[in-house]
């Protein structure tokens, strides 16, 4: 059972309630067979995570490509049901209550390492973000972030380190505020990307060099994660990976 392998997380989380997908009654906003039932294990491409088919392969063929911005990238599930549902009461406020945000984010937590649990390139994934110099969530711009009330990755990031000295907000900055992604077709969302982010100024020398991993709570085409590991190259960041909650195939 999962949940004998989550350890203070789970005691976190141990609310009575019915479970999100199933509405069985338990101690955990989804049920642990729940997550066994609907995360398969998936071979995913090293430096985009999208899903893949034969297990010689390492990257999928856009990235081999046209490459990638990032050095590695691991997603916990895909963006299909039911996790769909739970990052749209996420990302959305669960119709309006910011108050739910913070239990959401948690169960995305939970939810991930217990996935890493029998995932060994997602519990790698995990490590290597705590001996990273800096883990950074993917910015929100301001005008988005006063609409929205939260920063998704942020909040997503909070939940999964939690406490984490090398946990920054501060790093990286959305300077132009996009079409929403979910409105444009697949070849057009890197365009609306470009020149989204920067790197913030006065902690240039903190990036020199340094080794970041990105957090976000869903990728579509990774061009949100590619844009912001842009600007992260242009400041002088050495190695970049990513880990999202969810990543669409």
């Amino acid at each position: 059972m999962f949940t004998s392998l989550l350890g203070p997380m789970a005691q976190k989380l141990r609310v009575p309630s019915a479970c999100s997908v199933c509405q069985s009654w338990g101690p955990t906003p989804i049920c642990a067979q729940c997550v066994a039932q609907f995360v398969p294990f998936r071979l995913r491409c090293v430096t985009c995570a999208l899903p893949m088919t034969h297990a010689d392969q390492t990257r999928c063929g856009g990235c081999l490509t046209l490459g990638s911005a990032l050095d590695a990238c691991q997603a916990a599930v895909d963006y299909a049901y039911p996790w769909d549902a739970l990052l749209q009461r996420f990302k959305y406020s669960d119709g309006g209550d910011l108050r739910a945000q913070p239990a959401l984010a948690e169960t995305m937590a939970w939810i991930t390492r217990s996935v890493a649990q029998r995932n060994q390139a997602l519990a790698r994934g995990l490590e290597d973000a705590h001996r990273s110099d800096w883990i950074v969530p993917v910015a929100l711009h301001p005008h988005r972030q006063r609409e929205r009330g939260f920063n998704q990755a942020a909040a997503f990031a909070q939940a999964l380190f939690p406490r984490h000295s090398k946990l920054r907000h501060d790093l990286l900055l959305r300077v132009k505020d996009t079409e929403t992604q979910t409105n444009l077709p697949r070849d057009a969302r890197a365009h609306n990307m470009r020149g989204a982010f920067i790197a913030e100024p006065t902690h240039a020398a903190r990036l020199q060099g340094a080794r970041v991993t990105l957090i976000d709570d869903v990728t579509t085409t990774t061009a949100t994660l590619g844009a912001a590991a842009h600007a992260l190259r242009q400041a002088g960041v050495g190695e970049i990976t990513a880990i999202v909650f969810a990543r669409a195939a």
